[in-house]
């Protein structure tokens, strides 16, 4: 067994397979004595996992079932999962949303592209948001997505972007009720009504902190230029 910082948890891991390990291995803590919690994936839920996906190997099924496993225990210390793409610029994090498809990583890339080295990726599919004092902080995990991009790393969170599809560039700021709605499909799923309810409470509060934008966008600069500028306030 051993024992990793993800999200400033101690997260200790008790692996079946060396493919966990190695995913998280920028992760490892290695002076730790003692963790916050523990995870170990039972050889079943392995198995249902190998049962519906039988092309991927039982490693990546136990880990896919762990990061499960801790987003769930987290979800009762103040932080959740959220399918994301997350980059920082100066200091400050900015997570782009939307369905499987739709151009989260090809609007990430262009900000890297001209933005250059100010932008750092912070994940590229699921980080974890944690909430500390009056703050959402987005964290760097293991799993990030097939572009293996991941940084062991953290900053408060300054604005979610949902993005979808237009010929024309445009953004606004989404209405509460909108907003929840979006990121509500973007949270792990609940599976007991105390964990909805502790999913909702937070959702809440990060929508209450955080600006929400809607952004319609084609795959060019203008359209990354236009949320960069108005989710950073930068040119």
């Amino acid at each position: 067994m051993a024992i990793y910082r993800i999200a400033d948890f101690l997260i200790e891991i008790d692996s079946r397979y060396d493919y966990l390990p190695r995913q998280c291995a920028a992760y490892l803590a290695k002076d730790a004595t003692a963790a916050d919690f523990c995870i170990s994936v039972p050889e079943e839920d392995i198995d249902r996992e190998q049962a519906a996906f039988p092309n991927f190997t039982r490693g990546y099924h136990e880990s896919l079932c762990a990061y499960r496993m801790i987003s769930t225990e987290i979800l009762h210390r103040d932080a959740f999962l959220m399918h994301a793409a997350v980059v920082a610029v100066d200091g400050r994090a900015y997570a782009f949303s939307a369905q499987s498809g739709t151009g989260k990583t090809t609007h990430i890339t262009l900000w890297r592209r001209y933005f250059g080295e100010r932008v750092q990726i912070i994940n590229g599919d699921k980080p974890i948001i944690r909430r500390k004092g009056d703050e959402f902080i987005a964290y760097g995990t293991p799993w990030c997505g097939k572009e293996g991009w991941q940084r062991n790393t953290s900053a408060p969170l300054g604005a979610i972007c949902f993005l979808e599809r237009s010929l024309k560039n445009y953004i606004h700021p989404l209405d509460s009720g909108d907003a929840v709605m979006r990121i509500f499909h973007q949270l792990l799923r609940p599976r007991t009504a105390a964990e909805m309810d502790k999913t909702m409470a937070l959702a809440d509060g990060l929508l209450r902190q955080v600006p929400v934008y809607l952004l319609g966008c084609d795959i060019s600069r203008e359209a990354a230029e236009l949320s960069f500028r108005t989710m950073t306030g930068q040119k």
